[in-house]
């Protein structure tokens, strides 16, 4: 009878770790996906052309949703391409520096738009969807849904020659469970004119 309690607690300990183990493996390959789709989009940001696309200051005519400039034209997947509104800070005209609107701390993974530049100033919400995952079947297992938030601060002269600083604050949840889990990351990196 003793044994029949210790084996049936040992089987009990073996089926938790199991589940918990899932658990976290199944987070894991949804943040690699993510960021996986995420850098995929700072990729392309970085090989567009510095003076007419980064950002585009006017609706693109293949874009079915008409998305307000200004504007960066991105892939998404095979199937998917967005075109996704940007918070741009141009240079003043006499050369001198307006206060970069990006964030310089990453928002909490439940913050609004409101209010997160680092003047206070609101993002853009621009939802990617749902991004759904498949299993080695080909069936779906579980989606991610997507947010991207994206600054782009022209940086003064005085400082460096043709540069823009580019911060790309994305957002994603997915279902573990019962519960939805948020997580919310920010990536800055600097364009210049004359990367190639």
């Amino acid at each position: 009878m003793f044994a029949l309690f210790i084996q049936a607690t040992v089987m009990l300990g073996i089926i938790g770790s199991f589940i918990h183990s899932r658990r976290l493996t199944e987070s894991t390959v949804l943040n690699a996906a993510s960021t996986s789709v995420v850098y995929g989009v700072i990729e392309q940001i970085k090989q567009l052309e510095y003076t007419e696309l980064l950002p585009s200051q006017v609706v693109d005519p293949t874009d079915a949703a008409n998305t307000p400039a200004p504007n960066v034209r991105v892939r998404i997947n095979q199937n998917t391409v967005k075109w996704l509104q940007v918070v741009y800070t141009p240079m003043a005209a006499d050369g001198t520096a307006v206060t970069p609107k990006g964030p310089m701390v990453t928002p909490a993974p439940t913050a609004s738009a409101v209010g997160v530049g680092a003047d206070g100033s609101d993002a853009i919400d621009n939802w990617i969807g749902a991004i759904p995952l498949s299993t080695v079947t080909g069936t779906m297992s579980q989606q991610i849904n997507l947010n991207l938030w994206i600054w782009i601060d022209e940086i003064p002269d005085a400082y460096v020659s043709e540069v823009k600083k580019v911060t790309l604050v994305y957002s994603y949840s997915y279902v573990d469970g019962n519960a939805t889990r948020f997580v919310r990351d920010r990536e800055v990196f600097l364009r210049s004119r004359f990367d190639k």
